[in-house]
Formats: C-alpha cells, structure tokens, sequence
C-alpha cells in the first residue's frame, strides 16, 4: 500500500516556540498530524474545533486536514506530519480515527515513534522506502486496534466513574512494582472492591488485576528484549513476587519462557535519541 509524503517529523518543544504564552494561536491543519505527548504542564489542553482534552503523558493526538486546532500550552511531543491524497485508502480510514487516544501503551507507541525518526534522519522520506512505509503501517495498526477501548473511554470521558477509573489507572501505571490491592485502589477512588471490579472492567474491558498483568507483562518485556537484567531482577522490577512465579505467567502470557522470549527478541533502540 502507498504511503504517503512525510512534511515533518522529529522532537517538539512548545516552550521554545512560545515562549511564556499561554496559548497557541488557531491554525488550520493541513495534513495528518500525530502528537505523542511525552510531557506536559499541569493545565495543558488540545483543542481541535469543538473537541478538547487534557493532555497527558504518553497519550497520542490525531489532527486531520482542514480542522482548526490550538492547544494550552506547554508540553513536549513527538510529531509526525503525513500527507495524503483523498483517493488513498488510508485517508478515510485515518480521518475516521478519534482526535484523542486517551489509553496507549508507551512501550509500543513511543519505540516505533523514536525508530522510525531515527531511520528518518538519516535521509530516507521517500514514498517508496519499505522500512518508512512498514513503520507507518504499523502504528495504523495499533491506532486501529486501540480505537475501541479509547471510543469507549472517550464516550465516558465526563462521567465521574471515568474520572475516578483514571485515578486507578494512573496509580496502576506508577505502581506496578508494588503488591496493590482492589482494597487498596478502592481507598483511592471511594469505591468498594467488588464495585470497583465492575466499573473497572466495564470501561477497560479488563479486571483491575488483569491490566495490573499486562502492564506488568509488557514492561517485563521491554527489560528482557534491552536489558542483560537477570531474570531475578527483571520479576523484581515489574512487581513479581517471585521469579518462578513471573516465569509461569509470563509463559501463560506469550507461550514462551522469558529466557526464550530474550533470544528471540533481536529488537533495539537507542533511547538516547
């Protein structure tokens, strides 16, 4: 499939273009825009017409041609600026994409983003390089993937439920390593267990233990596919009781065993790009 021109790509800091302005002039967006956020301001906010949202660490902005957008500034992102022509397929499929994608996994999103722009600094933007094409390819489809669980979130965005699932989430999110009870997340959020259970996987579609895991499992594999850790410290490190036990169920996960997992793993990035 073609992709395709990129305009613009690599590493955004709003403050060195704004300055101490608060907020960002409106514009009309003239291609595809994909932010990544990596960092923010407490009152950062994106607006695109009438849509808005607070904006978040490791959440994913799309823009599409022809809307008005300004944000509340500041924050740092990375950018990627895509033109399409309206008779290739990806068009109607990215323009039918939610402006925000609220709930991303950062140790997907941001290594395709910081690979693809390494490979593109070294001078290859033409539509017909396959590695450009494929990375491009792949982040439609996780976007793709993603869309339902952050349709739903976003339908709910001000509903108080949502408000405080965030809540648990973010706490899950900076957590992980620790043993975290659905008593414990319920103190934060002011709801009872099974209460929380419900409402919890009503709006992620999973349990409250069963996003613990998979934050868990996905951080377990970034530290085996980067890392010469040993298998002691990486279940340490990702919040596992034991290694025995973090063997079991990261082999239930991916139906290898980590050591297994770690030499078929050939994927490397450079995270001081």
């Amino acid at each position: 499939m073609k992709i395709g021109k990129i305009l613009k790509y690599g590493f955004y800091n709003s403050k060195k273009l704004y300055g101490n302005l608060k907020l960002s002039p409106k514009r009309t967006v003239k291609s595809f825009e994909f932010d990544y956020i990596l960092s923010c301001e407490k009152n950062a906010i994106s607006y695109i017409d009438e849509k808005s949202c607070k904006l978040e660490p490791n959440m994913l902005i799309i823009r599409k041609p022809g809307q008005k957008s300004n944000s509340r500034l500041h924050f740092q992102c990375y950018c990627l600026h895509i033109s399409l022509e309206p008779d290739n397929p990806l068009f109607s499929e990215l323009f039918a994409m939610p402006e925000y994608y609220t709930f991303i996994n950062d140790k997907i999103y941001q290594p395709l983003f910081e690979t693809l722009f390494q490979h593109l600094i070294k001078g290859s933007t033409l539509e017909t390089d396959y590695f450009t094409s494929a990375k491009l390819l792949e982040l439609i489809y996780h976007l793709k993937k993603d869309l339902k669980r952050n349709q739903r979130i976003n339908q709910t965005v001000f509903k108080r439920e949502n408000r405080l699932i965030q809540k648990a989430i973010s706490y899950l999110n900076q957590n992980y390593q620790k043993q975290i009870t659905l008593k414990e997340l319920g103190k934060i959020t002011g709801y009872s267990p099974n209460h929380l259970q419900r409402i919890f996987t009503d709006v992620m579609g999973l349990s409250p233990q069963a996003y613990l895991e998979k934050i868990r499992m996905d951080n377990a594999k970034f530290l085996l596919s980067q890392m010469d850790n040993s298998l002691a410290d990486v279940a340490y490190e990702c919040g596992f009781s034991s290694q025995s036990y973090f063997s079991k169920i990261f082999k239930k996960h991916t139906l290898l065993t980590p050591n297994e997992f770690r030499r078929k793993s050939s994927f490397k990035y450079d995270k001081e790009f």
